[in-house]
């Protein structure tokens, strides 16, 4: 029975998120949505300073996941906020969005294009996709201009965020080729996959939400993981821990721990 945390970093949570992660995890697979709404209070992390103001409270969440008995975290947020920085601290297996939807693609075709909320963010995203090695296949970024903070349906309609992905989905396939697109937003992404028969209907090409992806991969990793079949990262070089004794004093001066 694994146990997955999943960790939205930032103050809110995708409207169509939990019930989309209910209908495809496994039986007997357990988790729990948090966000970092106590510490970090706004609803999007799309600029360039916030992505950083919120690594600290998302690694502290994945900490406490640790600490609580839990086989897994996801990150869930196109950023893969402190998704490098959180397998260097755990031992149990964290996933990103981002990352976990470039290999899916990987799987599924050759070209996908990218739908970002800005320019900005899809620039982001494309620095990531080169860290990863992940971006040779990306055929382009198109933003749909909608900023994250209107993505909620309470500032913006489900309906009007579709037919924006729609339309950008849509050049996507027929100027740049692209066999499949990634939203390069949770809360677009979940809203894709609540609407996924349709979106393959008008666009006739497929989405890969980060948040499925990243999902599925933390539970199979985590099983993995439990059955002692494969380790949850290598300590051999790039993931290495901090030292001890930089640590516990780093964590006293915080007044953590």
């Amino acid at each position: 029975m694994p146990r997955i945390l999943v960790i939205n970093p930032f103050g809110g949570t995708e409207f169509h998120g939990r019930a989309n992660l209910e209908r495809i995890k496994r039986p007997d697979t357990q988790f729990e949505m948090v966000n970092i709404g106590d510490t970090y209070p706004l609803r999007n992390n799309q600029w360039l300073y916030f992505k950083y103001a919120c690594t600290d409270p998302t690694l502290e969440k994945v900490l406490w996941a640790e600490r609580n008995g839990y086989d897994g975290v996801f990150l869930c947020c196109q950023l893969d906020i402190g998704l490098y920085e959180a397998r260097s601290l755990v031992d149990i297996p964290v996933t990103g969005t981002l990352e976990s939807a470039a290999l899916m693609a990987y799987t599924m075709g050759k070209h996908f294009t990218l739908l970002s909320v800005d320019y900005q963010n899809g620039e982001i995203q494309r620095d990531l996709l080169r860290v990863y090695g992940l971006e040779r296949n990306l055929a382009s970024i198109i933003p749909i201009h909608i900023d994250a903070n209107d993505l909620y349906p309470d500032r913006t309609s489900d309906s009007a965020v579709f037919e924006r992905v729609v339309a950008a989905a849509k050049t996507a396939r027929e100027r740049d080729g692209a066999e499949m697109v990634i939203p390069g937003c949770t809360l677009f992404g979940s809203l894709l996959t609540h609407h996924k028969d349709r979106l393959e209907r008008e666009v006739g090409i497929p989405s890969v939400d980060g948040m499925v992806a990243g999902f599925k991969l933390a539970e199979m990793r985590a099983e993995l993981f439990r059955q002692g079949a494969m380790a949850a990262v290598s300590r051999a070089g790039y993931f290495t821990k901090p030292p001890n004794a930089d640590w516990n004093t780093l964590r006293k001066s915080q007044g953590r721990e």
